[in-house]
């Protein structure tokens, strides 16, 4: 085959790819879409996936079905969301685990293997502790880590998960030693503590803002730069003599490989979803950190997120 008789099969294949991408985005989607949820029911991923699903369902013809796969730090459903057919009828909620679990050796999904289509919320960590708890500060629980090292547990949302690391980094940057019990989700972590099964507890306000607000939990601390304006009487933990700020965040995704019309398509739902009152009240009602940021913009800033937990789980020694 001549050179100009290769360049014009080439343009052709592409051509037609196109082609077929168009039609498939015309005819997209002609079915439910699931949204695949890494973790347990009950939890902050949960809800902001079970509120969009709600919210786009009202513009796609046939809706969109929350699925949940939690297990192995969010890794389990990371990694059935990455090798979904790339069609647009398997996305998943990813959560910063996306990083953490691979470079702990617990999962193998990649930010690469997706392409995202926007981040929907933002959420520092918090430490929370039963309303009959006697502990009333952060510096309450250290005092008592230095008493009796290994003794104090606290609940995180699986082992490596990011409120797992918020755990370790407390201890690595105090010197002390907590019992770090895991769940399967948040919201386990939340039936756990207000069990009493545990003394307290790692999450964010998201799980735990209704609890604090209606006088079961007590909010001891944010890992924040500034108090939050929901809780203004919650002192960060830097004001309480630990500088540490660690949060996470969910972000809606495809397989990498999605034909871009039918990303096109989902960021038109998304766009009309992040206008909507009523999804906007969820994420106040909920203590949720709403935010709207187009996906496009995510894996350069995944990089430098991957950089920063590659550092902290070697430091930390957490592979």
């Amino acid at each position: 085959m001549n050179r100009s008789v290769f360049v014009r099969a080439a343009l052709g294949a592409v051509a037609l790819a196109f082609a077929m991408d168009g039609a498939m985005a015309s005819d997209y989607p002609n079915r439910p879409i699931e949204l695949l949820v890494p973790y347990a029911v009950g939890g902050g991923t949960d809800a902001v996936g079970r509120a969009f699903a709600d919210a786009a369902g009202r513009y796609l013809a046939n809706g969109m079905i929350v699925v949940n796969r939690p297990g192995a730090a969010g890794a389990i459903g990371h990694s059935e969301g990455a090798r979904a057919p790339a069609d647009g009828y398997k996305l998943t909620m990813v959560t910063p685990e996306i990083n953490l679990a691979y470079l702990q050796g617990i999962g193998k999904a990649r930010p690469a293997d997706f392409t995202f289509i926007a981040r929907l919320n933002i959420d520092p960590i918090v430490l929370i502790v039963p309303a009959n708890s006697p502990f009333k500060t952060v510096q309450d629980v250290l005092a008592k880590a230095k008493t009796k090292p290994g003794e104090v547990a606290l609940a995180n949302s699986g082992k490596g998960a990011t409120y797992h690391l918020a755990a370790v980094a407390l201890e690595e940057k105090t010197g002390l030693s907590f019992n770090n019990i895991p769940y399967i989700g948040a919201g386990p972590e939340m039936t756990a503590i207000l069990g009493n099964q545990v003394e307290g507890g790692f999450a964010t306000t998201g799980e735990a803002g209704t609890y604090v607000k209606t006088g079961k939990f007590r909010l001891l601390g944010v890992m924040a730069p500034e108090r939050l304006k929901e809780f203004p009487d919650v002192p960060t933990f830097k004001e309480q003599g630990v500088d540490l700020q660690l949060g996470t965040w969910r972000a809606l995704a495809a397989p990498k490989g999605t034909p871009p019309a039918v990303i096109a398509k989902l960021k038109e739902v998304v766009a009309k979803v992040v206008q909507e009152p009523r999804y906007q009240q969820f994420f106040t009602q909920q203590y949720l950190g709403m935010v709207y940021e187009d996906g496009d913009k995510l894996p350069a800033e995944l990089e430098r997120e991957f950089k920063f937990y590659s550092d902290i789980v070697t430091k930390l020694q957490l592979k």
